[in-house]
């Protein structure tokens, strides 16, 4: 198996999160929602697989490049 590691695009503050640990998740699913410069950006998955971490929570400021979740595929 291997990883992917899905990093936040921008500084922002996540509004929501759209899956939990555990979850399997296809290509092009949302991962979580981000406020940047009042504008709501979605963070999709790069690949399906399987969420195995989830690293944001909803109200937290991320920096750009931040991890937001590992998937395992």
């Amino acid at each position: 198996m291997a990883i992917e590691i899905v990093e936040a695009p921008m500084v922002g503050k996540i509004l929501r999160v759209e899956v939990a640990a555990g979850n399997q998740i296809a290509e092009g699913d949302p991962i979580c929602v981000i406020e940047s410069m009042k504008m709501e950006n979605f963070i999709f998955a790069p690949v399906s697989g399987t969420i195995k971490e989830l690293k944001v929570a909803p109200n937290q400021v991320v920096q750009a490049y931040d991890v937001v979740a590992v998937i395992e595929y």
